[in-house]
Order: C-alpha cells, then structure tokens, then sequence
C-alpha cells in the first residue's frame, strides 16, 4: 500500500464530501501519503498502481481502475466496474438494520459477519442482492462489504473539555437538510424549543454550506444541539428511502458525535445511537419530552466530560481507519 486516495466529492459541494473530508484528514494525521482528488480534479501522470481507494458510488466516473489497488466504495451500486479488474473490492455500507432506497436492499443479520469493534461489521457477499433492483440484476459476484458509521471531524487531541464552557445562546442552530419546514420530527423539537423562549434557527447545508469551524463555533454556542433523526412518517416512503427513516433503520449521524466532541450535550431521538453511545446521552422517542428531558441536564458538565471521553475513545476518525486497517490486513 503506497497511497491512499480520496475519490470524492469537492468539498462543500455535497454533503458527503464532509465524510471524505474525514477520511482524508485521519490518514493524512497518522502519517500516511494522502491525497484528495474528484472526477473533475485528479492528475493524469499520477501513479495510481498500489494504493487503497476511497469513494463513493456517484463520484468515481473517472476513477482510474487498475489489478494493483484496493477499492472501498460506499454506495457500491456498480460493483461490475471493479470485480475481476482490481485487487480487491469492498463496498462500505451503512450500519443498519436494513435499508431499502435507490441505491441499497439489504438486511443486516450481524450474526453472519465478524465484529471488528462496536461500529464496524465484515462480511464476505456471494453476490450483489444487496444493491437496489435499479442498479443490478443479483449476478453472483464474491466481493467483500463492511458496515460503519461515520465519526466526529475532529481528532481525539482536538477535543477540548474546556468547550463546555463556551456561554450559550437561547439559540439553538441546527445544520441539517431535515428542517422544520420538512420534517415532523425536527418540526416538533422546534416547536417545543419556540414555546419555551428558544430560537431554533436552521441551514440546509445542500443550499448555503458552512465552514468546519462555524459549524463547531454555533454548535457550541447553542443552548442545546440535538440529533433529530427522521421517521419517514405515514409509510408513504418505502422504508430506508435515503435521509427520511433514519429513526426506524437505525441510522447512526456524525451529528451526535460532533456535538459531543464540540462539548456539547449529546441529545438524540435515536434508540440505536442512544445504545451505540453507552446510553450515556439524553435520548427519548417523543421529539417534544426530548426538549425538556434534555434542559433539565444542560448544565450537568460531569455527563458532558463522559460523553466526551466515549466520542474521543471509540469515535473518532482515527477510530474508523483503525477498523479499516484491519480489513486491510484480512
């Protein structure tokens, strides 16, 4: 392994760059030779023999495919593009209970993969049936898959207990592409926050992208900095339809774990990213009793220096190569 290469989207052109952004920083942080480049950025006198991959299943048009490198694709929706053509191939999934939208239909059984560490499962598929009916017509193909989250954007020396002194705001700044204009969920935790003389101010970062560091510096002035996961209410979307039933697969954000890092309190909706963390943060189904459940722990600092001690620990970026180390070595 030579390299490393980030396939992916430019940043703050998309949401997922911010994961690639990640990806990048961590490697580039424990030493390794680095580098980030997209389908419309990359130098073509490069040599890209004997390095590992990362990208994404709608930003590796020209991705260059050679019999040397290893390939970790997330939203693997062409798997063809690499099979017999690369070393070797592994789609990394979203750690899920199942997943049914344009580009996944899969059902996670963790009882048939190997347990890497509390936010990364492997498994060796037989074929591609995990990729939606659009993508793929269920040729057997051996590939390899890892189910994972993602992590907080800051590395463990970067997180700092003396943010949960920063003075709060009667604000609340939410980044997220559920707002409350559309979404049930994040629309009644606003309410609830507007009834009790908190502003919820909300920026969709598909339409005005922010910073890494106004993100952190709002996020920390915030009265409170929830994770509200989405239910795709009403059944009208097929379950798992990308970003709007978060809460019932069992999605789990960077949202909560970058709060935490900020020196936040960690609040979320999510059953599974309340069982992920310990159930060391403030969690509640019902999005309203979740407002209240949580101001009434605001000021408590010793919970915030525990749950910042676990998101520094287990989840990180670091803590994510780590786990893709080790399949490496498989």
């Amino acid at each position: 392994m030579k390299k490393i290469i980030i396939w992916g989207f430019p940043l703050h052109s998309h949401t997922h760059s911010y994961i690639h952004y990640g990806w990048y920083k961590g490697f580039k942080h424990l030493g390794y030779e680095t580098h980030w480049f997209h389908d419309g950025d990359y130098p073509s006198d490069f040599d890209y023999s004997n390095c590992v991959f990362i990208t994404e299943g709608y930003a590796e048009s020209n991705i260059p495919i050679n019999s040397e490198s290893i390939y970790i694709v997330h939203v693997c929706i062409n798997p063809e593009k690499y099979i017999g053509k690369v070393k070797r191939l592994i789609d990394m999934r979203y750690l899920v209970d199942e997943i049914k939208d344009c580009n996944y239909d899969y059902r996670l059984d963790k009882e048939k993969t190997l347990k890497l560490s509390s936010t990364c499962y492997y498994e060796k598929l037989r074929d591609n049936s995990g990729v939606s009916p659009k993508h793929n017509d269920t040729k057997t193909m051996e590939y390899e898959a890892i189910y994972t989250c993602w992590a907080t954007d800051l590395l463990p020396h970067e997180i700092d207990e003396n943010r949960i002194h920063i003075p709060r705001e009667n604000k609340i700044y939410w980044f997220g592409s559920a707002e409350p204009q559309n979404n049930r969920q994040v629309r009644m935790f606003s309410e609830e926050c507007n009834s009790n003389g908190i502003e919820f101010v909300s920026n969709n970062p598909w339409v005005k992208p922010q910073s890494f560091e106004t993100v952190m510096e709002l996020t920390s002035k915030s009265f409170m900095s929830p994770d509200i996961r989405t239910a795709g209410d009403d059944n009208k979307i097929a379950i798992g339809e990308t970003g709007t039933c978060h809460k019932r697969i069992g999605y789990i954000a960077c949202r909560l774990l970058k709060s935490i890092s900020y020196g936040q309190l960690g609040i979320t909706n999510s059953r599974h990213a309340y069982e992920l963390l310990d159930k060391k943060v403030i969690y509640n189904d019902d999005e309203r009793q979740l407002f209240h459940d949580a101001k009434s722990h605001i000021g408590n600092h010793d919970l915030i220096k525990e749950q910042m001690k676990i998101v520094k620990e287990n989840h990180t970026w670091i803590n994510r190569i780590e786990d893709i180390l080790k399949v490496l070595d498989m």
